[in-house]
This record gives C-alpha cells, structure tokens and sequence, in this order.
C-alpha cells in the first residue's frame, strides 16, 4: 500500500469506528417536549341512538389519565389541556336491538363537526358488533371534543354488558372507550 490508500484507509476506519474521541462538549438545552398527556374514558350505559339529530355519546368515567372531561360524569366533552396533535381512538359495542339499521359515530369539536370523520356501521338483530376508529386531531388548548352518534332507527345503540363474574373475573363490557394522548 503507498501513503494515499493508507491515508484512504484510517479515514475509513474511523469512519466506521465513529472517529477519535475527544473531550465532551458542553450539554445544550433542554428540548421543549411533550408532557405526557393522556387518558381512557368509558361508559357502563347502553345509549340510544336519535333519528333526526346526533346525541352525544357520554361517559361514567375517566380509568387513567390526566386529560378531564368539562364538569362531572355523567359527561360527553373531553377538554384538551394543550395545544399539539393527538391520536383519539374509540371502541363502541355497538347492537340493533330488532331489524337491520345504522349507525354513525362522528367526532365534534368546540361544536363544530371534523369534516370527512364520520363512520357508519350497518347492524342485525341480536349481532354485536364492535366499531373501533382511530384519529389523529389537531387541537388547541381548552378544545372540547365530543363524539357524536346518529342511526336510521332508535333500535340501534352502543350497548355496555355487565359481566363481573368467573375466575378470574370477566371484566364488564363497556358501550364504549376512549382513548387519546398528545403525540406532537
């Protein structure tokens, strides 16, 4: 090997080794972060869709979190803390309690619906089905999202099923859980 391919090789090497270490520089500051909000809302309360106009889908409590809803449970408006991006999932147990209908589950903010959100489920008699959707929503602080729901027919609901029994327990089904967290 000459001097140039040696020169060729100890910058590979280093290349590949991540070079000489040398004395550490000082730390820059802090990133802004994301604090760790989030939180899981569900309802023990099977709820009956309307006709004409949506009804907001409420909830019996808050299981984890530090994102609350506006006031006292029974409630349907979640309120965002902080402005940024979130992801809200839901899962509705949803049921038509006799013929075959719909049923649509839309997400609302501040009162104002979230354009081209909304999902349709189509339910038989007696067949439970399990509708869970995911968004990802910009908010600003003190938002108040809601989930709304709408059907063809008053016999299709969001159902919750007492369970509690069994070992281990059989955990009761609730008519529907939330979840959302800040992810930007």
């Amino acid at each position: 090997m000459n001097s140039a391919s040696d020169l060729i090789e100890i910058r590979r090497c280093r290349a590949l080794l991540g070079g000489c270490p040398g004395p550490q520089g000082p730390a820059g500051p802090a990133g802004p972060g994301i604090a760790p909000l989030y939180a899981s809302f569900l309802s023990n309360t099977t709820q009956n869709v309307t006709v004409t106009n949506a009804v907001a889908i409420t909830y019996s409590e808050r299981t984890i979190g530090s994102i609350n809803v506006n006031g006292t449970y029974p409630n349907s408006s979640i309120v965002i803390p902080t402005t940024g991006v979130y992801r809200v999932l839901f899962s509705a147990q949803c049921d038509s309690s006799s013929g075959t209908h719909y049923l649509e589950i839309f997400p609302v903010v501040n009162g104002n619906t979230v354009p081209d959100s909304n999902t349709r489920i189509r339910l038989s008699a007696a067949v439970e089905s399990c509708l869970t959707v995911e968004y990802f929503l910009s908010f600003n602080a003190n938002d108040e999202l809601q989930l709304f729901m709408v059907g063809d027919n008053t016999n299709a609901r969001i159902v919750a099923i007492t369970r509690g029994t069994g070992t281990p327990t059989i955990p009761n089904i609730p008519s529907i859980i939330v979840t959302i967290m800040q992810i930007a």
